[in-house]
Formats: C-alpha cells, sequence, structure tokens
C-alpha cells in the first residue's frame, strides 16, 4: 500500500464515526471521583482506586508521563490523601511514603516549568491543608508562597458570584472545600450534571453530600457515564465535543485535507453551526464562550464556506493582546494566533488594529528571537508550530531564526520532542515546515523525509495513547485531536513529495 492509500484508508476510518474517548482519562480527575464513599465508607468505585494505584511510576508519582512538575505533584498529593483516607494494607502505606518522598525530591522543580496548571495557586493550598490536617510529612514551608498567590488569584475572581453564576472558576471548584456553601453550589451545575464540564469539580461537589446518589442524580449519571465510557478513569473535561470537532478540522485543512473530505465533515459543520452564538463557543456545547474555541469555530465554518460573524471576538480584546477568558492572569500565544488567522471574519475596518496588536503580542513573547511557549500545551513545538503557519504571511522574514532552531532540534531518528521523542510533536513541526516549505521558502528536504518515516514506523496513527501535554489542571491528551494531526502533517508530505524519502 502506497502513502496516498495508506492515508485514505486510515482518514476514512478516522472520519467514519465520533471517537467515544476523544481525551484521555488523567490521574488527577480519578482521585477526585474515587473520593466518593459508600454507605460503607469506602471508595464507590473501587475498581478505579485500584486502577490509580497500579499506575504509580516508579519513582513515586502519579501524573502524566511528561515529567513536567505541575502535574506530578499536584496529582502525587491528590492520590497520596486517597491512601491516607483508605489505605488498609502495607503496600498502601509504601505506596502512600514513596509519594511523599517524590515530592519532597522534586519540589524544587516547579519553577523550571514553563507554566503552571489551570488553578494550581488555589488547587495546592487546599490540598496541602488537607494534608496537615492528616500528619503528611510535606514541604510546607517551602510551598507556603502558595498562600499568598491563591489569595491573590480570589482577589481577581467575582466575590461571591463565584457560587451564582457560570465563571471560569467553577471549573476549579475542588480549590474552594473550606470556602463553599455545597447547596449554593448546585445552583451554577450544568444541564449534563456536571459543574463546567469538569469531572474533577463534579466529584468534589458530590462529596460534599453524604446522600449524594439520590441529592445529585443527574451528576452522579454525569460521572458513572463517563467510568462506563472510559473504563480506566475519566478525562478533564467532558464533553469535549466543540474543541475536537473545531480542532480536528483545523488541521485536515492545513493538511489539504477538508475539501477531500468535506462530504465526511458536513455533520460536523452542521453540528458546530448549531452550537454557534453571537458571543462565541467554548471547548463544550454547555461550557462558558472563550476566545481561542470560538476563533477555532469561526476558522472552521468560514474556510467550509459558512458566512460568519467574528465581532463577538472583540470582547476578549485587552490593551496589549486578547484574552482567553475572563479573570486570567497570563495570555495565550497559540489562542492569539488563532484569532490572527480567524481575522477576516471581523469586521473590515477592526482588522488592521488587530491584526497589528497581535503581530506585536505575538514577537514580544518570542522566547530569545527564536521560538515561542504557551499555557495550554508543555511543549514549545504546539505554539511555535502555529507561529510559523500564523505569522509568515505577515513576517516571513522575521522566522529564518525559528525555521533553524527547529530542524537544530530534531532527534536523530526524525522526532521532534521536548521532553522526550513523540508523534504529535513531530507532526506538528513536520506540518507547519512543511508548510512554509511551501508557501515561503525552501527546506532541507532530508529532514522532513525523517520525519514522516518516524511517524509511519509502527503505523503510529492507530496509537491509542499518547504523551499527555496539553494543559488544564492536569497534563492531558486529546487523542482524537492528536491523531488528526499526524495524518494531516502526513497528507502534506505527501502531497509536497509523493513517496520520493520514505524507502
Amino acid at each position: 500500500m502506497n502513502l496516498s492509500a495508506y492515508l485514505d484508508f486510515v482518514l476514512e476510518e478516522t472520519l467514519r464515526s465520533e471517537d467515544p474517548t476523544p481525551i484521555q482519562p488523567t490521574d488527577y480527575d480519578t482521585s477526585w471521583v474515587v473520593r466518593l464513599t459508600g454507605s460503607d465508607g469506602r471508595p464507590a468505585y473501587p475498581e478505579l482506586f485500584e486502577g490509580l494505584l497500579d499506575r504509580q511510576r516508579e519513582d513515586g508519582s502519579w501524573g502524566g508521563r511528561i515529567p513536567y512538575a505541575h502535574d506530578r505533584l499536584l496529582t502525587t498529593l491528590s492520590v497520596v490523601l486517597l491512601l491516607v483516607r483508605f489505605g488498609r494494607h502495607k503496600k498502601d502505606r509504601e505506596q502512600q511514603l514513596a509519594g511523599e518522598r517524590y515530592i519532597w525530591q522534586h519540589v524544587d522543580q516547579l519553577p523550571h516549568d514553563p507554566h503552571r496548571t489551570v488553578g494550581f495557586e488555589i488547587i495546592l493550598p487546599t490540598l496541602l491543608a488537607e494534608g496537615r490536617k492528616s500528619g503528611l510529612d510535606l514541604p510546607y514551608a517551602q510551598l507556603q508562597h502558595y498562600d499568598e498567590e491563591r489569595a491573590e488569584k480570589l482577589s481577581l475572581l467575582p466575590g461571591s458570584r463565584i457560587f451564582s453564576t457560570q465563571t471560569s472558576a467553577l471549573f476549579s471548584l475542588e480549590a474552594f472545600a473550606d470556602d463553599m456553601d455545597p447547596e449554593a453550589a448546585t445552583n451554577v451545575l450544568l444541564e449534563n450534571g456536571s459543574i463546567a464540564t469538569s469531572p474533577s469539580a463534579t466529584a468534589f461537589l458530590l462529596s460534599r453530600f453524604p446522600d449524594w446518589r439520590q441529592r445529585l442524580p443527574q451528576s452522579t449519571a454525569y460521572l458513572e457515564e463517563l467510568i462506563e465510557r472510559y473504563g480506566t478513569g475519566l478525562p478533564t473535561i467532558a464533553p469535549s465535543d466543540i474543541f475536537v470537532r473545531a480542532w480536528k478540522i483545523y488541521y485536515l485543512h492545513h493538511g489539504n485535507l477538508s475539501e477531500r473530505y468535506d462530504k465526511q465533515l458536513r455533520d460536523d459543520y452542521e453540528y458546530l453551526l448549531d452550537h454557534w452564538h453571537p458571543e462565541g463557543v467554548g471547548w463544550s456545547s454547555v461550557g462558558l464562550p472563550e476566545s481561542d474555541d470560538t476563533a477555532m469555530v469561526l476558522l472552521a465554518l468560514q474556510r467550509a464556506g459558512y458566512d460568519v460573524d467574528g465581532s463577538g471576538l472583540l470582547a476578549y480584546e485587552r490593551e496589549r493582546h486578547f484574552a482567553v477568558m475572563d479573570y486570567e492572569r497570563d495570555p495565550s500565544v497559540s489562542a492569539n494566533l488563532h484569532i490572527l488567522e480567524a481575522l477576516d471574519t471581523l469586521p473590515q475596518r477592526q482588522r488592521p488594529r488587530v491584526r497589528d496588536k497581535i503581530l506585536d503580542y505575538a514577537f514580544r513573547s518570542r522566547q530569545h528571537g527564536t521560538y515561542w511557549n504557551d499555557k495550554w500545551h508543555a511543549s514549545v513545538y504546539y505554539p511555535t508550530s502555529r507561529a510559523l503557519m500564523a505569522l509568515a504571511p505577515y513576517a516571513p522574514g522575521e522566522l529564518e531564526k525559528t525555521v533553524r532552531w527547529m530542524l537544530a532540534t530534531q532527534h536523530p531518528d526524525g522526532a521532534w520532542g521536548q521532553y522526550m521523542p513523540t508523534s504529535e510533536e513531530t507532526a506538528l513541526s513536520l506540518l507547519s515546515l512543511l508548510k512554509y516549505h511551501r508557501t515561503q521558502r525552501p527546506v532541507p528536504h532530508e529532514p522532513l523525509h525523517r520525519a514522516a518515516r518516524h511517524l509511519l514506523a509502527s503505523e503510529r496513527p492507530f496509537d491509542e495513547s499518547y504523551p499527555e501535554m496539553w494543559i488544564s489542571k492536569a497534563l492531558y491528551a486529546p487523542a482524537a485531536v492528536i491523531r488528526v494531526t499526524i495524518l494531516a502533517a502526513l497528507s502534506l508530505y505527501s502531497d509536497t513529495f509523493g513517496e520520493n524519502g520514505l524507502s
């Protein structure tokens, strides 16, 4: 089977039906569901607890495969607290102590992460307070400054309205263990029974009620449907129906595939159109709107020929950049770049100002005049690949150092990877370099050939699991999106070189 035929086969299979598990489960979100107890005081879902214990890493930690300190420490602390509650055996005690040692040994790594996980500075102090009450031996003094940061973050939020209206703070509801009226919080449950589409926040609210099954049956059903579907754990967001569709279409477009598979994508376009609102959309059809997914949906619909108005994006404009949502502390490079790509959906008179603002912000945010990092992804290759594609039409001469850096950081086996070689980072880098090669200036061929060979090895597009690098409250992997990213990169490679360079 040649590459083109292979891609047709894989894409047909991939686009045939909706993926029931588009986002891989996380140990962090699973740990909060394990806190729910039955009448005997033991975990109501013991299989989840057993699965968590089996996934402890050799170094004593829990969390994603990427050694990202914020993810590993928060997740490990959350599971250690479970062991304090539910541990009964010598092995449980040994696992608890191994987790505590991991936290001591790696707490000094937190400043080295480029970005914190979502809500870290308000969730960690809550878990540490629980640890103190439980008598855990933890580096409290080294983490004390997060108490001040928590207070600062809470000062930015809308006070008592946190629990009376839909705000982004609800996504981290577990951070408010001692500052929340559970009855009041039930008023902000979404129509699907979740709190802000977060399994962990939903489980936390349920845990506040002794009769949680009877008190909040729809929220219980929300979690149990996810448990039945996923089996081993729960994802960090659910549903992710808007996000998965919009990002999938984005990569298919850049891989020159969206027109070829227009018929298969029509249901996705109609779904996005049905859930479109003038103020925008979020990652979920039931969640809060924000600028990133709004821009991506605008792009998807505009490129498919729909007449869409992106004026709602202007609500996120700030003095020197565009925000993703209200009350955020740090902007996102990738979100600003997506808005730049969606520029033609804005009123024409607004476009020059928006363009210049985003270009200025993007180049000010570049690290060492070379690459970017981003609050939504642990790898520099995610925002840097975005920048290479979005900025080249406006400032191609400004990206030569970025191209050289990307080529110079390729691994010998053809892969890219900040922490270890991964298919996702390889596909992102290959796709952006191919776009640059086709639209700006030629790029050396051999690195591109090696990258394509790496992606094709072991039928990587059919992988069921990917290293977690996307940033939420824990690192996570949107497997459905990553799979399409790989296929888009290989498709653009096939369009560019055919079978050449693969042997």
